[in-house]
């Protein structure tokens, strides 16, 4: 799947930015609350990102930085920022609606936490509204350049990545993705399947 990433030269209201529908769930479940995304950047400056899901009181126990909030309900973005990089990794966050995120770097198998490395995370703003919740994060791109040792943005005019929602110990376990995978259980750690995010 493709989706068009806006690019502006200052923040716009997210009613400008083309909704991303997360409605795949490949592994099956009773469960499946409604979830989107919304993906736009500041040339200049990095990627912002919205995502909503509408539920009911999610569950939502961890609290610091690379907690396992997977296991919470949690939604979450994957992205290769230098898909033309055969070498890159890709980078994940992951949050609750406590706040609490969790990021990595590296490919299926082989990643690190970037707190790690010494790098500051982007700090989710989290919203609680009557039967949903959303989070905002801004991404910079001088966090994306360090971690991939690169002193530009991508060069192809595109980056890869998908988008999920999941709850590995909520009360009806669920894995929703917005570019469908092929595996034979719930696995989002899966380049193969991400679709192609266009710098427009």
């Amino acid at each position: 799947m493709q989706y068009q990433v806006k690019t502006v030269t200052e923040k716009v209201d997210w009613a400008q930015i083309e909704r991303i529908d997360i409605m795949n769930y490949p592994w099956g479940s009773d469960y499946m609350p409604h979830t989107s995304a919304w993906l736009y950047r500041v040339e200049g400056e990095g990627f912002y990102l919205k995502m909503r899901c509408e539920e009911n009181e999610p569950k939502a126990v961890y609290k610091e930085a690379n907690d396992p909030v997977y296991k919470d309900s949690c939604m979450e973005f994957f992205a290769n920022f230098y898909p033309e990089d055969e070498k890159a990794g890709y980078m994940n966050f992951e949050m609750n609606s406590n706040g609490a995120i969790l990021c990595e770097y590296g490919h299926p198998g082989d990643r690190f936490y970037l707190k790690d490395k010494g790098f500051d995370y982007p700090k989710p703003i989290v919203t609680k509204g009557e039967g949903y919740w959303e989070v905002e994060l801004m991404i910079p791109d001088t966090l994306i350049q360090a971690v991939y040792g690169h002193d530009h943005m991508t060069t192809s005019g595109r980056i890869k990545g998908n988008f999920y929602k999941c709850g590995d110990e909520t009360h009806t376990a669920h894995y929703g993705c917005w570019n469908p995978i092929e595996n034979e259980y719930p696995a989002f750690h899966k380049p193969e399947f991400f679709g192609e995010l266009i710098l427009g």
